[in-house]
């Protein structure tokens, strides 16, 4: 056996792979302060005797950042909001259904990408995932379709596409809007197609992903009809009419975007049940600067994962990323999977003695191994006080499924996978120091095995 396999690790004593702080997770500088600047010299100059000056909280920043992300995508209409979290609640609420009624979505993905669901009074429905992908799997989806079904959501989890040629057949059997959810999937393509542009809404998070505002989401979608009742949930329930007013102050504080539906007069106003969720001008001017380095950032991603998977796939016991032929993952995490028996080590204990080698952007199993319905939210209906609403609606959907609930998959394969939370400062000496540290790891226990 090589000297390297029984190399001493640091988790056990031995010296440390790397001493050094990596760069920070995203790249700011002076083009992110310029454009703050912007926005604070509106409120200085803003005249509040006399209601003159550029204006408070004038949206411009705003209605410019919102145009550049729907013009990427290539969509019609964009929806700002102060998270991922709010943009799926308003994507639920667009499409308007009756409590209790049912969205299919999958139980691997921030407890955020289900929340909007409940506080809709709606129900979750999880469906299993792919084996190779941990995305959801498009036949469990239809298999979990009811009379009550009023959506789906396609979470493209880590940055790998969703399978939507099967999904979209299944909206078109079935006249089921799909969401996608892209939270973690910024840029990634499917078939040559950006996620986000293929089912009815896109949902992008802003908070800590590729492209960061610092908080905030952004909602897309080609229709007029589901683009206006969002527009008007995020801004307490007003009633907004389509047109752009570019530069007019919104008396609710949160004026749209151009490319989206627009503030209607006041009598329009408490016109149905919403909520606030506002993006400021100081979170979209910090987007606007991100903007110019996002496609960096995400090729900077991309090589670091390759990288990684020419170490991973040679490591015993491990397997790299699947990635669909003609798809491109963008990566927000570099996901692998560990074959206990054969690696001698589990995901978290591997991610444990990595860190401990310098390295703290080594995790290890996704929420902690265990999918959401696990969770005392949904095993114990841990809703509005007492009563577990709205997962108590009827017999057929509710409390007991969850407690129930066995998705064969995701129960395998979830506690098995690890990942490394990628930054967008990463060098290939960086990468490198990261793939040699797992080696070390993971020739250590090997050895033992």
């Amino acid at each position: 056996m090589a000297s390297q396999f029984s190399e001493k690790l640091a988790i056990h004593g031995g010296p440390k792979l790397r001493n050094h702080p990596f760069g920070p997770r995203w790249v700011f500088g002076q083009d992110e302060k310029d454009q703050l600047l912007e926005v604070i010299d509106e409120v200085i100059e803003f005249d509040f005797d006399n209601l003159n000056g550029k204006g408070w909280r004038s949206r411009n920043k705003v209605k410019e950042f919102c145009d550049i992300f729907a013009t990427r995508h290539g969509m019609k209409y964009a929806v700002p909001t102060n998270s991922a979290t709010s943009a799926i609640h308003a994507a639920i609420a667009a499409i308007d259904p009756d409590p209790g009624s049912e969205v299919i979505t999958t139980p691997v993905t921030d407890t955020g990408g289900v929340l909007g669901i409940m506080l809709q009074n709606c129900v979750p429905v999880f469906a299993d995932s792919e084996s190779a992908t941990m995305n959801i799997d498009p036949d469990d989806i239809e298999r979990k379709i009811t009379k009550k079904t009023v959506a789906i959501i396609a979470t493209h989890i880590y940055g790998n596409p969703c399978d939507m040629g099967r999904i979209l057949k299944i909206k078109e059997k079935y006249n089921i809007p799909i969401i996608e959810d892209c939270s973690q999937a910024h840029l990634a393509k499917y078939q040559g197609e950006l996620v986000g542009t293929l089912g009815d809404i896109g949902i992008w998070s802003l908070g800590g992903k590729t492209l960061s505002t610092g908080q905030g989401g952004m909602l897309l979608t080609n229709s007029e009809k589901l683009a206006t009742r969002a527009t008007g949930f995020v801004n307490k329930g007003v009633s907004v009419q389509t047109e752009n007013r570019d530069g007019v102050d919104s008396p609710f504080g949160s004026t749209p975007p151009p490319r989206s539906t627009s503030t209607a007069p006041r009598n329009n106003y408490c016109s149905f049940l919403g909520a606030f969720y506002a993006m400021t001008d100081l979170e979209a001017a910090v987007g606007l600067a991100q903007y110019e380095k996002w496609d960096e950032a995400t090729r900077i991603r991309i090589r670091s994962a390759e990288l990684l998977s020419e170490t991973v796939e040679n490591l015993p016991g491990f397997t790299p990323p699947y990635v669909r032929t003609g798809d491109i993952h963008s990566y927000y995490v570099y996901p692998y999977r560990v074959n206990s028996k054969q690696s001698g080590i589990t995901s978290d204990e591997f991610a444990k003695a990595v860190r401990a080698e310098g390295i703290p952007d080594c995790f290890g199993t996704y929420l902690d191994g265990k999918a959401l319905y696990k969770y005392p939210l949904f095993s114990e209906g841990k809703t509005y006080g007492n009563s577990s609403y709205p997962f108590n609606t009827d017999i057929d959907s509710g409390l007991k499924n969850y407690q129930n609930t066995n998705l064969p998959v995701i129960e395998k394969e979830l506690p098995n996978t690890g990942s490394i939370l990628l930054r967008n400062s990463y060098t290939e000496t960086d990468v490198m120091d990261i793939a040699n540290a797992m080696k070390k790891v993971s020739n250590y226990f090997a050895s033992k095995v």
